[in-house]
């Protein structure tokens, strides 16, 4: 999803740019990874790694899949690029904190992820650092765009087809839209950003019921449609999962903003150049 934004905003930007897939580059396997310092992929400057088990639920019960993707995978590359001698930029996660806070997390806040996702996404970032003194590692959350699943898509396709929709309303984050992450990975490369660990997400915090009803609303008004929306609030009591979440994910951008990135635009805004893009062909019933 984050990728095929990526490639085309780097390349505009003039920027020379290699994207293997998963089968051309299986991060998981080191013999694979090995071909970076070889100069399979050419003399390189930044590696960004958007390959992730994201299946939050699926990996309660896929630890060892989970574990390889987003731990030690991150772990070969990071190895790899630093005797390359180029920089890494990974990407991770709000799922590494627990939720308990009552303000945006900074970037240096102790991790406590709930569950397997999360932790392995924390172990992949101290793998990354551990393994590369001059890495960054770039956590977002909530992301949508308009390749692959996503969160709005999901609502617009089910609100199309008729279906009752109950979305939680208790748990609190950022929507962050791929092509304006794209832009700041752009952005963080160019300035050639310090290492560490940065946030970066969309400026504005709201539920998954408040960020479902704008999506819906910006979509009615793309489409022209006078179809009423009718959403319920629940409790996340009322919808169990696997995974538990963090109630409250917000992170804090004030480290990105001291390298004079602009913001992200206000989701009200990106949501609708994503449902421009996403086309009616694709939320089709």
């Amino acid at each position: 999803m984050l990728g095929t934004d990526l490639v085309p905003i780097l390349v505009e930007g003039g920027h020379e740019v290699q994207a293997p897939t998963s089968k051309d580059l299986d991060i998981t396997d080191p013999s694979a990874v090995a071909l970076i310092p070889a100069g399979e992929f050419g003399r390189l400057d930044w590696c960004i790694n958007c390959a992730a088990f994201t299946a939050v639920d699926k990996a309660e019960t896929s630890l060892r899949e989970a574990t390889e993707l987003n731990a030690i995978g991150p772990g070969y590359l990071a190895k790899a690029c630093a005797s390359e001698g180029a920089r890494m930029l990974h990407l991770s996660t709000d799922f590494v904190f627990d939720g308990t806070a009552h303000e945006p997390y900074e970037v240096h806040a102790l991790t406590n992820p709930l569950g397997v996702y999360g932790k392995t996404k924390r172990d992949g970032e101290i793998a990354v650092l551990e393994a590369h003194a001059n890495a960054v590692v770039l956590r977002t959350s909530w992301l949508y765009g308009a390749n692959g699943n996503s969160f709005p898509k999901t609502m617009i396709k089910a609100w199309g087809a008729g279906k009752s929709l109950r979305v939680v309303a208790d748990q609190i984050g950022s929507p962050t839209y791929t092509i304006d992450l794209a832009r700041t990975i752009k952005d963080i490369l160019e300035k050639n950003a310090f290492p560490g660990v940065y946030h970066a997400t969309g400026p504005d915090a709201m539920s998954w019921y408040d960020f479902a009803l704008q999506a819906l609303e910006t979509w009615r008004q793309i489409t022209s449609q006078d179809k009423p929306i009718d959403v319920t609030p629940i409790a996340t009591s009322e919808w169990p999962t696997p995974a538990k979440r963090p109630p409250f994910s917000v992170l804090s951008n004030a480290a990105i903003a001291d390298l004079h990135i602009s913001p992200m635009r206000p989701v009200k805004e990106a949501l609708k150049d994503f449902c421009a893009r996403l086309g009616t062909e694709q939320v089709t019933p």
